[in-house]
């Protein structure tokens, strides 16, 4: 299993109901409890993102700032659970004030990097259908 494949799920009222392998040393402890509680302030930056894929039951995927870390949520529904695949992108390093500073590029860096574009459905696949 990687990084990639670490995800965590509430059900329809926030409560974590499952933790992947490679998140249960820092998450396994929260198992039944609401993610709200367990991660104080979340609620502002995640509710509405985890509301949106509630309603349109579609996969949801937004990049943060949470906990010292710029990270990346790709929210999946299924039904009103929600599985949620955290990826840390950079984190800040508080070891001295230069390594500080680059942690705090960093994370500028990727917060502020725009993330391609879906394809658009409608935009034809050969070039001969142009007019």
């Amino acid at each position: 299993m990687t990084a990639s494949d670490d995800f965590y799920v509430v059900d329809g009222d926030d409560r974590i109901i499952q933790v992947s392998n490679g998140l249960y040393d820092s998450m396994g402890r929260f198992v039944g409890n609401s993610l709200w509680e367990c991660f104080p302030r979340a609620t502002d930056l995640f509710d509405g993102y985890f509301a949106a894929a509630r309603e349109s039951g579609h996969e949801v995927e937004f990049k943060t700032f949470y906990a010292g870390a710029a990270i990346r949520l790709r929210v999946v529904p299924a039904g009103k659970s929600l599985t949620v695949y955290p990826k840390r992108l950079a984190e800040l390093n508080l070891r001295t004030l230069e390594t500080l500073a680059e942690s705090l590029r960093r994370v500028e860096e990727e917060l502020s990097a725009r993330e391609p574009e879906p394809p658009d459905p409608r935009v034809p696949g050969s070039l001969q259908a142009l007019p």
